[in-house]
């Protein structure tokens, strides 16, 4: 019974999902996941260092402000500090994605949607 419900659901998403203009640009595209057959350019490299950089900058920041405000008995060191650089490791994280996934990121959405729509349509 609970099969059958949620089968059903999934039809229904998938046939609103296609009358859209993105299922139906997702349906008309035959060219797959060739994006990934391509040599990446150098802003796709650029993204993966800064988010590399992010992971690298991130808890070592921390440990070293945690550090600082133990030695230096002041606790408004981390109190201030900590929340500075997670904020500042979330925008390179995000930026990094941004630079590194924009054009994967768009054709592997539209490959699942074309395949989610033709399973269920």
């Amino acid at each position: 019974m609970r099969e059958k419900l949620a089968v059903s659901l999934l039809k229904a998403i998938a046939r609103k999902m296609a009358r859209t203009k993105f299922g139906q640009k997702s349906l008309s595209n035959t060219d797959g996941l060739s994006i990934l057959k391509q040599q990446p350019g150098k802003r796709v490299y650029v993204g993966l260092v800064l988010i590399a950089m992010s992971f690298l900058l991130g808890l070592p920041s921390l440990a070293f402000l945690s550090y600082l405000s133990v030695k230096l008995s002041k606790p408004m060191t981390i109190a201030v500090g900590g929340p500075a650089v997670i904020i500042l490791v979330h925008i390179v994280f995000g930026v990094g994605v941004y630079l590194a996934g924009q054009n994967y990121a768009s054709k592997a959405m539209q490959w699942a949607v074309k395949r989610f729509i033709q399973k269920y349509v």
